[in-house]
């Protein structure tokens, strides 16, 4: 019987070792694998090399002209050519993506008129006014730039941030509960069987409770370290499937979990 896809775990078979960690793709999530360049996320990545691509291919067959009969470097030209063009096209439809589902850079998280009905930020009275500034940044960080809708920053003791979008609680634990700290912890326990801190769970699994359920299409836990004496996580809910998280997106949220560990220390 295969692995339970629920949790995430170390141990894989070697079918899997022998095809890459991308044989399944929460893997490449829980381990925090993936090329970034910072600065040059999405598109932009796309559109410097393939423009350099073009480039260089000139820039080689202005220098160095081809000889009658010289098909080697006839083909390496037109290949370079090719994937310089291949390069652009792909940036070009991964930019209009962008462009469709990013919300407005630059900008806290506010609730635009006739989006959604009910837009929520909450902190409990006893979350010092420090920690609270930090982890209403890191809150409105994920929210702003990432497909995330809806996200709760919380430690064992309960909740200590909550921002994003509530149209439909349901059946959402009293804030401070018993049940809400067994599904909390619950989340924990997830993340900390993770290489990476980061898992994704399904939105049959338990902790789907602590989110709107218009945010359970896709959750994310990503482990954050101790936060007011506590260990914490990040419960990230989106109306997306998990692949409108990119590999860059995972990336700065791990790392951004990171500085929110040392910001709350």
């Amino acid at each position: 019987m295969a692995p339970s896809s629920l949790f995430a775990t170390d141990d894989t078979s070697k079918s899997a070792r022998s095809r890459g960690i991308y044989s399944r793709p929460s893997a490449a999530i829980e381990r925090g694998s993936g090329f970034f360049i910072p600065g040059l996320e999405g598109s932009k990545i796309r559109f410097l090399f393939g423009i350099t691509a073009i480039l260089a291919e000139q820039l080689n067959h202005a220098l160095v002209p081809a000889k009658p009969g010289d098909w080697g470097q006839v083909v390496a030209e037109s290949l370079s050519l090719f994937y310089g063009v291949f390069l652009l096209l792909q940036g070009t439809i991964e930019l209009s993506a962008e462009g469709k589902w990013e919300r407005s850079s630059g900008e806290s998280a506010v609730e635009v008129p006739g989006t959604r009905s009910a837009f929520v930020a909450e902190c409990p009275a006893h979350v010092s006014p420090d920690v609270q500034r930090e982890v209403q940044r890191t809150c409105e960080a994920v929210l702003n730039y990432s497909p995330a809708i809806f996200v709760t920053l919380a430690n064992t003791a309960g909740s200590l941030y909550t921002l994003g979008y509530d149209v439909d609680s349901g059946d959402t634990p009293q804030r401070g509960s018993d049940e809400e700290k067994k599904l909390i912890q619950t989340c924990l326990d997830a993340a900390s069987q993770s290489k990476g801190g980061r898992v994704a769970l399904p939105e049959i699994h338990p902790a789907s409770k602590l989110l709107p359920k218009s945010a359970t299409r896709c959750i994310l836990v990503q482990r954050v370290g101790d936060v007011c004496g506590s260990e914490a996580c990040l419960i990230i809910g989106s109306d997306r499937l998990l692949p409108s998280f990119t590999r860059n997106d995972l990336r700065w949220i791990g790392q951004l979990a990171d500085f929110t560990n040392l910001r709350t220390k």
